[in-house]
């Protein structure tokens, strides 16, 4: 089997999660191509969700030493000195805490979003759950994308609507990777401050309710966008 379909193969496992098939698979990518960055960074990754930290250490390690500036290794070595993972790998504990804080949900002020125009397969497979993620409004959409600038996708076009004007007037966000499947990939989007302007409005629309919160349409729209409604947006209108 030639190295482009043992990467496809590789990249298809750790969208997948099966990271003992994602780990031995770039193995043997490495060891018919030891320079192969993509390989090592995988390797290093599946040796993370494996709970060998300091073999993931020390692969991440190897990555800075044939490119010293990979965004990814270096970014993915400061996060295990943060985390203050052992040898064995974070506790159930500690990772049950951390989960917890950050996809704790709030009426109104969190929601969990299916991203549309995902980037590519490899990308993808280079996301951890909990990693934190930037909202770039665009004119007419909201992108993601990692701390470091990387497109992975955008909120769907009412979504985006919503969230560029509530932006726009003083509200602020902060966003998480909440789960990579094959060919999906969800966030975690929390209000972290809300404007005077929206002090009665919430961000998003609580799960199986809607809510009454009035605010002139004025305050948001000269024109109405030309968006297929889905129910984010009917309270920017109401």
């Amino acid at each position: 089997m030639d190295l482009a379909q043992l990467d496809q193969q590789a990249i298809k496992a750790a969208i997948e999660n099966n990271w003992e098939k994602a780990q031995k698979i770039n193995q043997e990518i490495v060891k018919k191509d030891p320079d192969n960055l993509s390989a090592l960074n995988r390797l290093a990754r599946a040796w993370v969700e494996l709970g060998k930290i300091s073999r993931a250490q020390k692969t991440y390690r190897k990555v800075l030493l044939l490119d010293a500036d990979n965004p990814i290794a270096t970014k993915n070595l400061e996060k295990l000195a943060k985390t203050g993972q052992s040898k064995k790998g974070l506790t159930p504990k500690k990772r049950s805490v951390t989960l917890r804080d950050i996809f704790l949900e709030e009426s109104g002020k969190t929601k969990v979003i299916k991203l549309v125009k995902l980037a590519g397969a490899p990308t993808l497979s280079f996301q951890d759950n909990a990693d934190p993620v930037l909202l770039v409004p665009k004119k007419r959409k909201v992108s993601v994308t990692t701390e470091e600038g990387t497109y992975l996708g955008s909120i769907p076009d009412d979504l985006s609507q919503r969230l560029i004007r509530l932006i726009q007037g003083g509200n602020r966000y902060e966003a998480y990777v909440k789960a990579v499947e094959k060919g999906e990939m969800q966030i975690f989007i929390r209000e972290v401050f809300r404007s005077q302007k929206f002090k009665n409005l919430p961000s998003f629309t609580p799960s199986g309710s809607s809510y009454s919160a009035y605010l002139d349409p004025k305050t948001f729209y000269q024109e109405k966008p030309e968006i297929a409604p889905t129910g984010e947006e009917e309270e920017l209108e109401s």
